[in-house]
């Protein structure tokens, strides 16, 4: 599924294309699942107009098996495979090349579905709540859109490590966020919600810079804002606001963090709702709607 133009739903173009040819470090993948992210339909948008080529083909994230290596990919023919970020895989299509590095082996487990929709929303959750948080015993973390695919895991993670967790979802979404931990559920329609917070020591804000900001009177001097889609509104001062975002996270190494969240998974600690599967030729419906937790496209 590829596009010739920035810009709306309408340019997505699903073609027959030859196969990619994995190269030195890569793999070439059979796609058997490939996860929706808002960053692909920003990316689609022109987000990043000026850094990648068209026709371009997009995918953040994905899971399938290796079918093809590169000299010193250390992913042999066979393996089970899930990963990439940056900030396209290429995975809305039947095969794609990646860097093997950027992969991890795929546990039994795991499913290719839950595999896929793990990335991009697990990793930035992990470093919204672990690496950049720093959340603790105590703690009081608010997940602002925790229906969503970073936020339904970012409650689980920052439960994990002992924090007090509010949550905002719609009404339809609290039964879903008290089962993943969340102490607090707040509907984020209700007027004057975010006055009614104080003390909190970190906000992850999966909707705007301008909801985030919104939340700035509620945090504790020395407490932190995460905004995951847009450059924050600079705070007021005694605390610290950051983007943490898909093209912040894509510049670590990937496998072992990967690895770490699948055995969360395999464990039964942390959970990946996806509730939503689609064929190649819906991605251009699919970017244009809102799930609870993870949507799949499956090639």
């Amino acid at each position: 599924m590829q596009i010739d133009a920035w810009g709306g739903p309408e340019q997505l173009i699903q073609r027959r294309v030859p196969r990619p040819v994995p190269g030195p470090g890569q793999v070439l993948v059979r796609v058997r699942a490939a996860a929706l992210n808002a960053v692909d339909r920003r990316v689609r948008q022109g987000y990043m107009d000026e850094q990648l080529p068209l026709p371009y083909t997009g995918g953040s994230d994905f899971s399938g098996v290796v079918e093809a290596a590169g000299d010193g990919a250390d992913l042999p023919p066979g393996t089970a495979v899930f990963g990439a970020l940056w900030p396209t895989s290429g995975a809305y299509a039947e095969y794609t090349v990646f860097d093997a590095a950027d992969l991890a082996r795929k546990p039994e487990g795991l499913g290719f579905d839950e595999a896929a929709a793990l990335p991009v929303a697990g990793i930035t959750a992990r470093v919204a709540v672990l690496d950049d948080g720093r959340v603790r015993q105590g703690q009081r973390v608010l997940v602002q859109g925790a229906a969503g695919g970073v936020g339904h895991l970012g409650v689980q993670l920052a439960k994990m490590q002992g924090a007090h967790v509010i949550a905002t979802a719609s009404p339809a979404n609290h039964d879903f966020v008290r089962a993943l931990g969340a102490d607090e559920v707040i509907d984020y329609h209700e007027p004057g919600w975010a006055a009614r917070l104080d003390g909190l020591d970190l906000v992850i804000d999966g909707v705007s810079a301008a909801s985030l900001s919104a939340l700035y009177p509620a945090i504790r001097p020395g407490g932190l804002a995460i905004s995951l889609f847009d450059p924050p509104v600079p705070p007021p001062g005694g605390f610290e606001a950051r983007l943490v975002g898909t093209l912040a996270v894509a510049r670590q190494p990937l496998r072992a963090p990967l690895e770490a969240l699948a055995r969360l998974v395999t464990e039964g600690t942390l959970r990946v709702e996806v509730t939503a599967a689609y064929r190649l030729s819906e991605i251009a419906a699919a970017q244009e709607t809102s799930v609870r937790g993870k949507a799949v496209v499956r090639p």
